[in-house]
C-alpha cells in the first residue's frame, strides 16, 4: 500500500502538470503539427524501417544466436541429467523456431554476403541490378539482370543476364579461358541474388582424405538437414521420456506454471513436425540411396565401406559427385563431371542426370554427354554476353549456324544499302533542286537505319591449327610385348601374357572399366614400369610423345609460355615462337601470362604445342580431352588424323574415339582383348550391360556418324510409269466409233515419232480432238 505522503505528492504532480498543459496548449499544438509534417512521430505507429547496415547486422545476430545456441546444447552429460526437462524442451522447441524464422529476421535480397567478401578479396567481382523489394524467397527460378563479371581486373561478362528456371538442365559452353569455371564459383557461392528457398551444391574439389570416415559416411553425412532433423527428433523423445516419468511419478507441473501434460502436447507437435518433414527427405532410404549411386560411379560394396584416405584423387572426386547427387540440391553445378570417371560411370551419369527435374547447370567437352543430358545450351561468347538456346548441343550447332547465316545476309544487305545511300548523297546531294531533294530523303533513311540500330557483323573465332609433325618412317615393329606380365608390390596382377604390336599406322583406343589398367598400360610402353615377366621391345630410334592426366607436371607454371618454349628450344627465333604457340590457340596476352594463371584448358594446348614440336613416332595420349573446350578437341582430332606417326589413346570421349581411332582394345581380365565392332556398338552393349533402358532414344547421338538402318535397307525401285505412245491413225471401222490412240515421248530431239505398227488400237480409249479430225479427213 502507497503512504498518504506519496498520494500527495502525486496529487500535486498532477495538478501542476494539468496548469502546465494548459498554458501551453497553443504552442504545443503548433509544435505537434510542425512535427508531423516533418515526420515525428512515425516510429510510433509504424515498425521503423531498416537500413541495409541493420540488416546485415540483425541477420548476423541471428546467425551468432544459432551456433551459440549449437553450443549450448552440447553440454556434459552430468549436467543434462540435473537439468529439467522442461527447460530441454524449451531449448529443442527454440532452435526450430530459430531455423524457421532465421530467414525472416532480414529482408532476403538473395546474397550470402559473407561467401561473396572472401570471393571478392580472391579477385572475383560480380555487379548486377539489385531490386529494393529483394528476392522472393518462394520463387524457384534465378534471374539476374545487368550482370558484369570480373576476375583478376579482367572483364570476362558485361551487362548480361543469368538466367536458371527450374526443371531446366543447362550446359555452358565457351572457349578454354573464357571464364566458364569462374562464373560457375560466383555462382555457387550466391555471389549473385538466389532466392533463400534454392538450396545450391557447387561440386568443385575432392573430399578431404580421413582416416575416420568411410566413403558411404562420407556421402550420408552431407545432408545436414537430415541429420540436424534426427538430431533434434532423438533430443524430443528423450524430453518425452523423462516427462512421462514425471507424469507417472503424479508430478503435475513445474516451476513455469505449465502442466506436464501441456508440455509433452508441445514436444509430441513438434516431433510430429520432424518426423514429417523427415519423411519429405525420404530419410528412411538415405542408406540405400547412398549405396546405389556410389555403385553406379564405380564403388563396390567393399569399395564403400574403405576410409577415405585410401582412395586416390580421382575416387575422392567421385565420392564428393556422389554427395551432390544424393543431396539433390535445387541448383546443382557440375564442372567437368566425366573427368575422373570410366566409360561405364559416365553411362550411368549421363542416365541418371537425364531425369534430373531440378535445375542443372554443368560445363562438360562431351558432346555425347551435352547432347544426351542438356534441355538447354548456354553459349558464353566472345562478345562477353551469355546467349540461351532451346536443345541439346547438336541443335545448338545448327542453330547458331543458321542465326549466323541470317546475321551474314542482314548485315550485308545494309552495307550496301548505306554504300550506296552515302554515293548517291555525295554525288547528288549538291545538284539540281529535284537530285538534292532525293539525296535528303535518303540521308533521312540513312540516319533512321542508324538510329533504329544495325546489324553486328558477325565474330568469326580464329580457328586452331594443331599440327604432329611428320616423324619419318620405321620399319616394323616399333614396339612390341612378348608374354608381358606385370603387377603392382602387394596386388593382384593386372596382365598376364600380354602379347600386342604398335607400329606408326596404328589407331588404338583403349577402353575399359577402371582399375583394369588403362594407364599402367600406357606407362609399360613409355618404359615408366617394366614388366615382372615377359620383355617389351620398342625400336631403337623409337621417340614416344606423352600426355598424361597430370600433364602440368611437365611445365613450370611460374613462366610464360613463351619463356617455356625459348628455354626448351633456345635455337628458335622469338618470332617464329610466337607464331607456333599461336596455331595452338595460345596467343596474345596469352603468350606473356605466367601458366599459373591460365586455365587447365590453356596449359593442355602448351603441353600439345611441346609435344608437336617434340616430333614422336607413336603418341600416347591419357585423357587428353579432360580440360579442352569442343574447338580443340576437334583441332586435335583433324592433327592426329593427318599425323604420320602411330597413336594409342585412353579417354571416354567418344566422339573423339569415333574421330581418330580404327581400333577398340578392351583392358579387362587382365588381358588386352580387340573389339570386333565400333564404338556406338560399344556404348549400346555397355548400356544394355548397365541395365540401361534401350527404348530410350539417345538425343542427337554424337559418338558415331552411324547409318540408319533406312540408309543401309535397299532402296525401292520407282514404279515404272508406262509410256505414251504416238499410234498410226486408222480409218474408222462402222462399228468402232472411236479409235484408241496412246502417245509416246519424241524419240530423238528432232521431233521424230515411233508409230505404233497395231494396226487394232485398244478400244475405249480417249482420241485427242487433233487426230480424230485427221481421221475422219483421210
Amino acid at each position: 500500500m502507497p503512504s498518504k505522503w506519496r498520494e500527495k505528492k502525486d496529487k500535486l504532480a498532477a495538478e501542476e502538470f494539468e496548469r502546465n498543459l494548459q498554458r501551453s496548449a497553443d504552442d504545443t499544438t503548433v509544435d505537434v503539427v510542425k512535427d508531423a509534417a516533418m515526420g515525428a512521430g512515425d516510429e510510433q505507429i509504424f515498425e521503423k524501417k531498416l537500413s541495409k547496415e541493420e540488416k546485415k547486422a540483425k541477420a548476423k545476430a541471428a546467425r551468432e544466436a544459432k551456433r551459440k545456441l549449437k553450443k549450448g546444447d552440447t553440454v556434459d552429460d552430468e549436467e543434462e541429467e540435473e537439468e529439467d526437462a522442461a527447460v530441454k524442451a524449451e531449448k529443442v522447441l527454440a532452435q526450430m523456431n530459430l531455423n524457421e524464422n532465421e530467414e525472416a529476421a532480414d529482408v532476403d535480397d538473395g546474397i550470402d554476403h559473407d561467401t561473396a567478401d572472401a570471393l571478392a578479396a580472391a579477385g572475383t567481382i560480380c555487379t548486377f541490378a539489385a531490386s529494393r523489394k529483394g528476392v522472393d524467397p518462394r520463387s524457384r527460378d534465378i534471374n539476374v539482370t545487368n550482370f558484369t563479371l570480373q576476375h583478376m581486373g579482367g572483364l570476362l561478362l558485361d551487362e548480361t543476364e543469368v538466367v536458371l528456371n527450374h526443371g531446366n538442365r543447362y550446359g555452358l559452353i565457351g572457349r578454354n579461358g573464357c571464364g566458364k569455371s569462374t562464373l560457375l564459383r560466383a555462382i555457387g557461392a550466391r555471389a549473385i541474388p538466389v532466392p533463400r528457398g534454392i538450396d545450391i551444391f557447387y561440386l568443385s574439389e575432392e573430399i578431404e582424405p580421413s582416416d575416420t570416415v568411410t566413403a558411404l559416411d562420407a556421402v550420408m553425412a552431407v545432408d545436414e538437414e537430415r541429420l540436424r532433423l534426427e538430431q533434434q527428433a532423438d533430443d524430443l523423445n528423450h524430453v518425452l521420456t523423462e516427462l512421462a516419468d514425471k507424469i507417472s511419478s503424479g508430478a503435475e507441473s513445474d516451476a513455469s506454471g505449465k502442466t506436464y501434460d501441456e508440455q509433452q502436447e508441445e514436444v509430441m507437435d513438434a516431433l510430429n513436425s520432424i518426423y514429417e518433414r523427415l519423411d519429405s527427405l525420404d530419410a528412411a532410404t538415405a542408406e540405400v540411396r547412398a549405396r546405389g549411386i556410389l555403385k553406379g560411379l564405380g564403388f563396390t560394396h567393399e569399395m564403400q565401406g574403405k576410409l577415405t584416405k585410401d582412395f586416390s584423387g580421382g575416387w575422392r572426386m567421385r565420392v564428393s559427385l556422389a554427395r551432390a547427387l544424393f543431396l539433390q540440391p535445387v541448383c546443382l553445378l557440375l564442372d567437368e563431371p566425366t573427368n575422373h570417371l570410366d566409360m561405364e560411370a559416365v553411362l550411368w551419369l549421363e542416365d541418371y542426370l537425364s531425369k534430373w527435374n531440378r535445375i542443372l547447370l554443368l560445363i562438360s567437352h562431351s558432346q555425347d554427354f551435352l547432347n544426351n543430358v542438356c534441355t538447354h545450351m548456354i553459349d558464353f561468347t566472345s562478345r562477353k554476353k551469355l546467349q540461351y538456346y532451346d536443345g541439346n548441343y547438336d541443335q545448338f550447332v545448327k542453330t547458331k549456324s543458321e542465326m549466323e547465316e541470317n546475321q551474314w545476309k542482314q548485315y550485308r544487305w545494309e552495307q550496301e544499302q548505306i554504300k550506296s545511300m552515302k554515293e548517291y548523297i555525295a554525288r547528288f546531294g549538291h545538284g539540281t533542286a529535284k537530285n538534292a531533294k532525293q539525296a535528303q530523303s535518303k540521308e533521312k533513311v540513312l540516319q533512321k537505319m542508324i538510329r533504329g540500330g544495325l546489324t553486328e557483323k558477325p565474330v568469326e573465332d580464329k580457328p586452331l591449327n594443331f599440327k604432329f609433325s611428320d616423324p619419318g618412317h620405321l620399319p616394323p615393329p616399333v614396339l612390341a610385348f612378348h608374354d608381358v606380365s606385370f603387377g603392382y608390390p602387394g596386388c593382384e596382377p593386372l596382365y598376364t601374357n600380354v602379347n600386342l604390336g604398335i607400329d606408326l599406322d596404328s589407331r588404338v583406343a583403349l577402353v575399359g572399366p577402371n582399375g583394369a589398367g588403362k594407364t599402367t598400360l600406357v606407362k609399360l610402353m613409355a618404359g615408366e614400369l617394366l614388366p615382372t615377366k615377359g620383355d617389351i621391345r620398342p625400336h631403337g630410334h623409337l621417340k614416344l610423345g606423352r600426355f598424361t592426366q597430370h600433364f602440368v607436371d611437365v611445365l613450370d607454371v611460374e613462366m610464360t609460355p613463351l619463356e617455356f618454349f625459348e628455354q626448351k628450344y633456345p635455337g628458335d627465333p622469338r618470332e617464329e615462337q610466337r607464331k607456333y604457340l599461336g596455331r595452338f590457340g595460345v596467343s596474345g596476352s596469352m603468350q606473356v601470362q605466367k601458366m599459373k594463371e591460365l586455365s587447365d584448358g590453356q596449359k593442355s594446348r602448351v603441353v600439345f604445342a611441346k609435344l608437336g614440336r617434340d616430333v614422336p613416332h607413336i603418341l600416347l595420349l591419357d585423357e587428353p580431352t579432360n580440360h579442352l573446350d569442343m574447338e580443340s578437341i576437334d583441332a586435335l582430332a583433324k592433327a592426329v588424323n593427318e599425323f604420320q606417326g602411330g597413336m594409342i589413346l585412353v579417354s571416354h570421349d567418344m566422339r573423339l574415339i569415333s574421330q581418330v581411332a580404327n581400333e577398340i582394345w578392351i583392358c579387362d581380365n587382365k588381358t588386352i582383348t580387340k573389339y570386333d565392332g565400333d564404338i556406338q556398338s560399344f556404348k549400346m552393349n555397355m548400356r544394355k550391360d548397365l541395365g540401361i533402358d534401350e527404348k530410350v532414344k539417345l538425343q542427337g547421338d554424337a559418338s558415331v556418324k552411324k547409318k540408319t538402318e533406312d540408309a543401309l535397307a535397299p532402296k525401292k525401285e520407282k514404279k515404272e510409269q508406262p509410256k505414251l505412245e504416238v499410234v498410226k491413225p486408222t480409218r474408222p471401222k462402222p462399228a468402232d466409233d472411236a479409235t484408241a490412240v496412246t502417245t509416246t515421248s519424241a524419240a530423238s530431239s528432232a521431233g521424230s515419232l515411233e508409230i505404233n505398227a497395231s494396226d487394232d488400237p485398244p478400244k475405249n480409249k480417249y482420241i485427242p480432238p487433233h487426230l480424230r479430225r485427221k481421221m475422219e479427213s483421210s
